[in-house]
């Protein structure tokens, strides 16, 4: 069933990769009061071909850990500073398929009009900064946009195929940036086509 989109999770520090999904549907005949049958259905896909995932040729949790900078390198509403390159290998997956990563917001917020991931609110978080993603291409990854996903094209005969990724600082609104942390967890989808 190539039609159905099959999803993989893993727990990770600054990205989460999501997984299998199952539904369940109840159906009963609720006229009856005695001694009633009651129909149920349970319908659900087992998926065994899933790919292994590393970020930075280490784990599925890994940090990426941004450049520490200047709060006048955001003055601007829409700056964007501090630039981290990282990598997203997808290993062991089923050959011959198309199999995207799509970034989703199940940990931290996003930003519905820029599309990033928004900061940790607190006493010791930086105010008014968003991490924003892109691909190699250069292109936003815009969170949780199923038509921003980064596909990765797995060859008939198997093997390893890895996108490069950068993160980066992003000023939003009319107040200056402050200085502080900066901490945000990114959720990964998996879509097996």
């Amino acid at each position: 069933m190539r039609s159905l989109n099959k999803l993989k999770r893993h727990a990770v520090s600054t990205l989460l990769f999501s997984g299998l999904l199952v539904s369940l549907q109840l159906k009963a005949d609720t006229t009856c009061s005695i001694n009633c049958n009651i129909d149920v259905l349970f319908q659900g896909v087992y998926n065994d071909e899933t790919c292994n995932i590393s970020v930075n040729s280490g784990t599925y949790s890994e940090t990426v850990l941004l450049p520490t900078i200047s709060t006048s390198a955001l003055k601007v509403s829409g700056s964007e500073a501090g630039n981290k390159n990282f990598d997203i290998t997808l290993k062991d997956c089923p050959s011959d398929r198309i199999v995207t990563v799509k970034f989703i917001s199940n940990l931290s917020a996003a930003d519905t009009d820029t599309g990033n991931l928004t900061n940790t609110t607190g006493a010791e978080y930086s105010e008014n900064v968003q991490v924003r993603i892109r691909k190699e291409n250069g292109t936003q990854v815009v969170i949780d946009d199923a038509t921003s996903g980064q596909d990765y094209a797995i060859p008939s005969a198997g093997g390893d195929v890895t996108h490069q990724y950068t993160a980066s600082y992003y000023a939003k609104g009319s107040d200056a940036v402050t200085a502080g942390k900066l901490r945000s967890l990114a959720g990964v989808e998996l879509v097996y086509k």
